[in-house]
């Protein structure tokens, strides 16, 4: 298997990142309002930054940050914005109108066919982690703060990777901007496989999302907090110095307007539906593959500072299968105290050694016909056995329908 990875890895990639946009499409759809034009929460305008995981007992003060982001957010994500908004006007447009039709009619199936059983099986089946566990790491996840966020939703660190670009959003919108019509269309698209499958294609992604007015993974991530009914507050850029390693510290961020075209991540900063906290999701463009990992210094630290650490991933191309993955693979077993992942993550027999209770759910077949490498026998030998399996009431992944689907949890002992 190993020595034709490099060539599969090509093939993979691009399948995974796709997978990505359509499950973050699918679920741009969440509306939970009554009304058929969906309105959040107006707030005021302001240039502070929000810098730190802050908690408190009473509700942030909206009015300290600059809620620019957020209009984005809701623009993208088909709600409308205030009528003193700089991008009130696009509201207005018949391009963004039918935007929020396909949103609001796609995000209520999505809602109900996978989303509903997702937030009641992880508030059932997850149970028993810790509540102190407030970090996600999500390799391979590009930018899927969808599930990340319906799976774990008390989390308040979240930690991405994937090869999609970040790049910067614009500083200036003109609602008249033809582009930003074709955008909305592009996004449409991408997001019809997400809707029904929950996952992205990351060719198609990469063809839709990449050109025009918005670009990379930063608009998706903002569309999915707005869907999700999170605030966005703030936007920083992450760069890297000279060996490639990511420069973490708050003094290194940079804004819009100082990242230029060299950004390599970003953090988000926002706020839930409860608005007592600021939460962070950190993005970072980077390959994994072991020589790539070794230089992550800083990434790593992250990751390893803000446990108890949950690992999570789907649709990951069975990377973690082969030796070209293997340091990080290492890294997680070796970090996390807890995983939630499917069979495309890491393989079973790393895991069914002794160091982790696991609890298996769904059905397992073989994998598609992408990774026919892929297939583990062991696996199989777990789930001929009806008594180590639980209902999975949720399709996932590439087998995406309820039948074919599988999903399992770990809790290292």
């Amino acid at each position: 298997m190993n020595k034709d990875f490099s060539s599969i890895i090509k093939k993979i990639l691009p399948l995974n990142f796709f997978s990505l946009v359509v499950i973050l499409f699918i679920f741009s759809g969440c509306e939970k309002t009554t009304s058929t034009t969906p309105v959040k929460e107006d707030t005021t305008k302001a240039t502070n930054s929000a810098t730190t995981n802050e908690v408190k007992s009473e509700k942030l003060d909206l009015s300290k940050y600059n809620m620019r982001y957020d209009d984005i957010a809701k623009i993208l994500g088909g709600f409308e914005v205030s009528a003193t908004s700089s991008l009130f006007k696009i509201s207005e447009s018949k391009a963004w109108k039918n935007h929020q039709k396909f949103f609001t009619t796609r995000w209520a199936d999505l809602q109900k066919d996978i989303l509903d059983s997702v937030e009641y099986w992880a508030k059932t089946e997850l149970a028993d982690f810790d509540p102190e566990a407030k970090t996600v790491f999500y390799p391979f996840g590009g930018p899927d703060f969808l599930f990340a966020y319906e799976f774990f939703p008390n989390a308040n660190t979240y930690i991405l990777q994937g090869l999609e670009p970040v790049n910067r959003l614009p500083e200036k919108i003109d609602p008249s901007d033809p582009s930003l019509n074709s955008y909305l269309d592009d996004l449409q698209n991408s997001l019809r496989v997400l809707t029904t499958r929950g996952y992205f294609i990351t060719k198609q992604m990469n063809s839709d999302l990449n050109k025009g007015l918005f670009r990379g993974v930063i608009p998706v991530i903002l569309l999915f907090m707005a869907r999700t009914d999170n605030t966005v507050l703030d936007v920083k850029y992450i760069t890297t110095d000279k060996k490639g390693d990511f420069l973490l510290e708050e003094s290194q961020l940079l804004d819009a307007d100082q990242a230029k075209n060299g950004a390599k991540g970003c953090v988000i900063y926002f706020t839930d539906k409860d608005q007592k906290e600021v939460k962070k999701l950190y993005y970072f463009s980077s390959d994994t593959q072991n020589k790539s990992w070794a230089n992550r210094t800083n990434l790593q630290k992250l990751v390893t500072d803000n446990k108890p650490l949950i690992f999570f991933t789907k649709a990951a191309s069975y990377l973690l299968h082969g030796q070209d993955f293997g340091d990080l693979r290492s890294f997680i077993l070796e970090h996390a105290k807890y995983l939630v992942q499917t069979d495309t993550g890491i393989p079973v027999k790393f895991l069914e050694n002794g160091s982790w209770d696991m609890t298996y759910y769904g059905t397992y077949i073989k994998p598609v016909t992408d990774f026919p490498w892929a297939y583990q026998a062991n696996m199989k030998t777990i789930y001929s056995d009806a008594s180590k399996v639980k209902h999975m009431p949720f399709g996932i992944c590439y087998r995406w329908k309820k039948s074919e689907s599988n999903i399992m949890k770990g809790i290292k002992k």
